[in-house]
């Protein structure tokens, strides 16, 4: 277990006075309109998600995955880039009061609302991977089921955190062309993830999501030929389903959506009501061939993250994920001094295994935010509460 580098009350200090400095050099450089168009983006006011703070390089997608939630949520067939530029973006995450910057901060998830390789995204994707490693320095993550040429790719190399991790998506490769029929074929993505990997990417198979009868079926060869072009790790994830998907899924004559019906725990409430279907014994079964076949079995995308960046996490159930002997030792003291500093006044301080429970007199800045500091910079859980 490693020694903090600097306390934790120190390591606060430095990083709220950073902050402050960043955004007051990035507004001698941005407009008014610029520096209030990026105040009023949600990536300013977020809440991180447990994989990090999602970072969205466009906005829609025109993929056109049978499987995919994005039409459901509202967002367009018709991708576009995002609004921002790279230094608006990097002065949102700054003036968002959940965000931590720095190698030891706040996880940054590129994707999300869309695929960040598309031709319309493309582009302000490696920009925002740009701006964020070199001003902010905050590990990166990124999923995708495109493809760049290599001249792309060697402009994406140089662009990115060097500890970077892609997760790419195959879910299938008997039946991509049916179920994503916009995407680049599995034989080509697993290219690409070769190319990355030769260049010294992490590069990790993200089997998500697993469609029952599919990509169950087809795992063993998905991961023998993922390793086959040097991927070394997997996460599996479920599936979600709204009543669009599951029409979409039943349309294609090729899923057994009695089967995905089957595995609900409780029916979609809303068009845009997402349900993770109950995977357990799937997953299991193929991390069991998936460690037969000598791949590492990682129980989230994050943990793929922490991992890629040599970082050690227990912050949720899912852990302890990285190396244990990259985990910041931390004291009750250390929580108690960094915890002043964030607003809470006479902190009462226990910890058990890895929960950390913090309690406070009074409160001078909102407690979900003093517990994401105080988890991101120590990797376990932390509740706040009065008394």
């Amino acid at each position: 277990m490693k020694a903090a580098t600097l306390g934790l009350a120190r390591r606060v200090e430095e990083l709220l006075k950073l902050k402050r400095t960043m955004l007051s050099r990035l507004e001698s450089r941005l407009s008014r309109r610029e520096v209030e168009a990026a105040k009023k983006d949600h990536h300013a006011r977020r809440k991180p998600r447990p994989c990090g703070m999602t970072i969205h390089t466009g906005i829609g997608c025109n993929l056109g995955c049978l499987y995919c939630y994005v039409p459901d949520m509202g967002f367009p067939l018709k991708p576009s880039p995002y609004p921002l530029s790279g230094e608006q973006l990097v002065y949102a995450l700054l003036s968002n009061p959940y965000f931590v910057p720095g190698p030891q901060g706040t996880l940054l998830a590129f994707g999300s609302v869309t695929e960040p390789f598309l031709e319309e995204t493309k582009e302000r994707a490696i920009e925002y991977l740009k701006y964020t490693h070199e001003h902010l320095g905050n590990p990166q993550q990124l999923s995708t089921k495109a493809t760049l040429s290599d001249d792309e790719i060697d402009l994406f190399v140089k662009s990115v955190d060097p500890n970077i991790n892609i997760l790419v998506t195959i879910v299938t490769l008997r039946y991509a062309k049916l179920l994503e029929p916009n995407a680049p074929l599995p034989d080509e993505r697993m290219a690409f993830a070769e190319k990355l990997a030769r260049r010294g990417i992490s590069v990790t198979l993200f089997m998500r999501p697993i469609i029952p009868g599919i990509t169950d079926k087809e795992a063993e060869h998905i991961l023998i030929k993922s390793q086959e072009h040097g991927i070394r790790s997997v996460v599996l994830g479920s599936l979600r389903v709204t009543p669009g998907i599951l029409r979409r899924l039943e349309a294609s004559r090729i899923v057994d959506v009695n089967e995905i019906r089957r595995r609900l725990p409780r029916a979609p409430r809303s068009s845009g009501d997402q349900v993770t279907i109950i995977e357990n014994d799937l997953k299991e079964r193929i991390a069991r061939i998936a460690r037969r076949l000598g791949l590492q079995v990682l129980p989230s995308s994050c943990s793929a993250n922490v991992w890629s960046h040599k970082l050690w996490c227990y912050a949720c159930k899912w852990g302890p994920c990285g190396d244990p002997s990259n985990a910041i030792g931390v004291s009750r003291d250390d929580i108690v001094a960094a915890a002043e500093i964030l607003g809470c006044n006479k902190p009462r301080v226990s910890i058990k295994k890895w929960l950390a429970e913090l309690r406070c007199k009074r409160i001078t800045r909102r407690p979900d935010v003093i517990a994401v500091w105080l988890e991101t910079l120590i990797r376990r859980s932390v509740r706040v509460l009065t008394y």
